[in-house]
């Protein structure tokens, strides 16, 4: 056969050999890649990741559910419910199983037809950046009637889910909302402060007042609730329960229909009442006016609402009780005559000469009477509110005698009262003055202190104290909002000449029942004897002018002041009222103290002071 026939040579077989393993060798390349990528995967998922997709398989069958605590319910002296916990629907979302954020979005602004688009919509936005895979509930509650709407079409929203819960309900509206406070969406200043542990599942926190004060009290501790669902994340059955710690009810030493009573009176003056009893401290009444719904504010309140409320010029949220400092007037009268008395500055049967006015230092400070007081003892400068006495009295004494005086009896003090931001109120001194004004005090600056106008403001509680410790004869008491079973240990004024305390106290009863007494007409008609002391402060000076209320503006009024007790050889109640811009302390302050006082006796003492009407009750029941 001829040489050129022949295909079987060395070269050709060669080059086929060269081909074969160059292909060989791509196949096992391209095998080793694909294991590499399949080993590389294999590990991300099984090992790397492992936890992340166990948790996500685990999701599908099991959820953990974390079960809010029931907050502690609040109820008033007489066990009337005045905070409570009310059963409502409300839509849980989990991110990773919704298949459309936005058109759930959507369908849940139709349905919450009495919420502002709004605010649907910024916590949709915000929700988009929380946490794929844990649970999130609406901050809206929702009717039975919307709750019926969304079950027709939850099944075109995977991820959200209709639950009950329990939303914080005050029965009585804004009555007492300044001593109850109100709960309120936990912010993020608020969250960096709390446990994690003890608010998991749990997006409200007490905002002020007993809710506030209390918070740990009435909060409880979560538990724990692992269920099966599907994966559309509906619950099938549930697995295993560790149940949550319910918060404890708290009784207050408040008496709501007295409360009520007291508000009514009020109207729509801005104001104070504070009623204490004054052998314990508990605070029976405790009115701040103007007032606000704290039911606006536990599922958030809308923007609309949140600023007429911060605008009205009136400032419902200023709780006047405790922040509320205004000049206490005429009302520390008695308080200094005591002093006066007790340290001998002045004998209880001398007497002055009042023609209307007081000259020092070529100025001259006025009497509220232009005529005078003509001779003027302490039981009558105290029954008639003569300030020239106290003027001359008070150059005696000295500012730093009045303010220890004035001391013991807490003004210028924190009353420790179980709510959060009180206020201290001022009772000057000359070391008061050259710490906070840097300057030198005048005499001048003491006649003006001793009918507590000046430097002095006092809180209405600081005021009531005072007077339930002049009413008890010098007992310190800390009052209070919540029933305690402890028996609290207080301290006692000391007391140098008990009789001088008798007069002074004597002296507040002729205020109320002799003939010239500022409060005689309100107190005719009780059955029982009272003590008590008109009061009006300047809200600004009148630079030796007039006061004409027909041409100032009503801010520029008077402040109006009442203070007072009863029975006064057994005192019960004792109280202060302020009625900011409402003139003389006769016309106002005083018919309220004393209407307060009388419901008071009437509701637990009316078979010793009201027995024909206890009878005709009886009779009724």
């Amino acid at each position: 056969m001829p040489e050129y026939l022949d295909f079987n040579s060395d070269s050709d077989k060669f080059n086929q050999n060269k081909r074969f393993r160059l292909r060989l060798y791509i196949a096992f390349l391209f095998t080793l890649i694909l294991f590499a990528i399949l080993i590389a995967r294999m590990t991300q998922l099984q090992w790397l990741e492992h936890e992340r997709y166990k948790g996500l398989a685990e999701g599908n069958r099991i959820s953990i559910e974390t079960l809010p605590p029931t907050r502690g319910k609040i109820f008033d002296r007489n066990h009337i419910l005045l905070a409570d916990n009310q059963p409502v629907y409300a839509l849980k979302l989990i991110r990773e199983k919704m298949e459309n954020i936005d058109s759930a979005n959507l369908a849940i602004q139709v349905i919450l037809n009495n919420v502002e688009p709004k605010r649907v919509h910024d916590f949709f936005e915000k929700f988009k950046k929380r946490n794929r895979s844990k649970s999130y509930t609406l901050p809206f509650t929702l009717s039975e009637e919307q709750a019926a709407q969304f079950s027709v079409i939850s099944h075109k929203h995977p991820g959200v889910t209709l639950s009950a819960r329990l939303k914080r309900t005050y029965p009585y509206g804004a009555t007492a909302v300044h001593a109850l406070g109100y709960v309120g969406r936990i912010n993020q200043k608020e969250l960096k402060n709390l446990d994690p542990k003890e608010y998991r599942g749990t997006d409200i926190i007490g905002k002020s007042g007993i809710e506030k004060y209390y918070e740990s009290t009435l909060h409880g501790l979560p538990g724990i609730q692992q269920i099966e669902t599907n994966v559309r994340g509906r619950v099938l059955r549930k697995l295993e329960t560790l149940p949550a710690t319910p918060g404890e009810d708290i009784h207050l030493t408040l008496d709501i229909k007295l409360q009520q009573f007291a508000e009514s009176l009020m109207g729509e003056m801005r104001g104070s009442i504070i009623a204490i009893n004054p052998q314990n401290g508990e605070v029976l009444a405790f009115v701040s006016t103007p007032v606000f719904d704290p039911n606006l504010f536990v599922d958030g309140i809308d923007h609309k609402s949140y600023n007429a409320l911060l605008n009205d010029p009136n400032r419902p949220f200023i709780n006047r009780a405790i922040n509320g400092r205004y000049p206490p007037g005429s009302t520390t009268k008695p308080f200094m005559a005591l002093g006066a008395i007790e340290n001998n500055f002045i004998s209880p049967n001398k007497k002055i000469y009042d023609p209307g006015f007081l000259v020092y230092k070529d100025h001259r400070y006025r009497d509220w009477k232009r005529r005078g007081h003509g001779l003027v003892d302490m039981n009558k400068a105290i029954v008639e509110s003569c300030d020239t006495y106290f003027y001359e009295l008070s150059l005696d004494m000295g500012i730093d005698n009045i303010h220890a005086a004035l001391s013991p009896f807490g003004f210028g003090e924190y009353t420790g009262i179980d709510i959060h931001g009180e206020s201290k109120g001022i009772l000057p001194s000359q070391k008061w003055k050259k710490e906070v004004k840097g300057k030198s005090w005048f005499r001048g600056e003491t006649i003006i202190s001793s009918i507590g106008q000046g430097y002095n403001l006092t809180t209405p509680l600081q005021l009531a104290r005072a007077t339930a410790i002049l009413a008890n004869r010098g007992k310190i008491i800390r009052p209070h909002l919540v029933r305690s079973h402890k028996t609290e240990t207080l301290d006692q004024i000391e007391i140098k000449k008990i009789s001088n305390w008798e007069k002074v106290i004597t002296s507040m009863e002729n205020v109320m029942h002799s003939k010239k007494g500022t409060a005689r007409k309100h107190a005719m008609h009780l059955p029982f004897k009272m003590a008590g002391k008109t009061g009006t402060a300047q809200v600004f000076s009148l630079n030796a002018g007039d006061y004409d209320a027909e041409t100032l503006d009503k801010k520029l009024h008077d402040h109006s002041l009442f203070i007072g007790f009863a029975p006064v050889n057994n005192p019960k109640i004792a109280i202060s009222v302020i009625a900011e811009n409402s003139g003389s302390g006769s016309k106002t302050a005083a018919p309220i103290g004393v209407k307060v006082i009388e419901q008071f006796l009437k509701i637990y003492y009316s078979d010793t002071y009201y027995p024909e009407q206890d009878s005709v009750n009886q009779r009724e029941n």
